[in-house]
């Protein structure tokens, strides 16, 4: 009835009033205590992710934000804010007496318009030289980066993340992009690895003799282990004589050496 559709609605203005001081560049930090953790930020999802919403309509809020956190990355908070404002035009007319069908009817014929607007206003970059749409690139992710923490170094950022995304193929897998987190140092320390990075190396002896950087290395995939490792079922070896013991174990050792030196004379140098 109507009394659970402004009960609805309130629920959700209720969270849009939560993390509506958090959007644009003068958008102000959120202290959040959840047990024993404390989070200040000013990220609409990370806030959203954070809040311990019970109640069903400003739960489908939530999950519309992290959604749209899943498939664009940004404007959580926007979207967040945008429907919230939507249900409180629509409070008024269900206050009026309007049914809630007729008013999702104007809502999607509202949608249709936006679009068609928006769609009238895009630019086509398509006939744009490399250079072109590099700049608009840039400076599409400088905008992003205004309300970050990071908008004093902004230029830089947004240069390094145009080129990490030109390194993708065209399926723009954003999955292949990783992020290692360094202690010490500055932010502008950061760089873009053209290939693979490894926060830490293996421990082994002689690792710190090992170069770091390898430029179009042979890389080699096994699907075996290289080192000897006590079998814990489906092995059994009798020996009569506690000399044949030894050779059980030269043998072991011959067979991991001759692997290896089969590696070795292939000239790999990433296995």
């Amino acid at each position: 009835g109507r009394p659970q559709i402004i009960s609805n609605i309130n629920a959700c203005q209720v969270v849009v009033d939560c993390i509506k001081t958090t959007l644009g560049p003068r958008g102000m930090d959120k202290l959040i205590h959840s047990g024993n953790d404390v989070t200040i930020t000013n990220d609409g999802a990370t806030v959203l992710r954070l809040l311990d919403v019970a109640h069903p309509a400003a739960a489908v809020l939530v999950d519309v934000a992290k959604s749209q956190d899943d498939e664009v990355g940004d404007g959580t908070t926007s979207v967040a804010i945008l429907a919230g404002e939507l249900l409180s035009e629509a409070k008024h007319f269900i206050n009026d007496g309007i049914s809630a069908q007729v008013i999702i009817k104007y809502f999607r014929a509202a949608c249709e318009r936006a679009i068609k607007h928006v769609d009238s206003i895009a630019i086509d970059i398509s006939n744009k030289s490399p250079e072109e749409k590099r700049s608009l690139l840039v400076k599409c992710a400088e905008t992003s980066l205004n309300s970050k923490l990071l908008s004093g170094n902004k230029n830089f950022f947004a240069q390094m993340v145009v080129d990490a995304v030109m390194l993708l193929d065209s399926d723009l897998d954003h999955e292949m992009i990783g992020i290692k987190k360094v202690t010490g140092g500055s932010s502008t320390d950061s760089t873009l690895v053209r290939g693979v990075a490894f926060k830490k190396t293996f421990t082994y002896a002689g690792a710190e003799q090992q170069p770091k950087k390898f430029s179009n290395p042979k890389i080699l995939l096994l699907n075996l282990e290289l080192e000897l490792k006590a079998e814990k079922e489906n092995a059994e070896i009798l020996i009569k004589d506690p000399k044949q013991y030894q050779s059980i174990i030269d043998a072991e050792w011959t067979i991991l050496h001759d692997k290896l030196k089969k590696i070795a004379d292939m000239g790999t140098n990433i296995v």
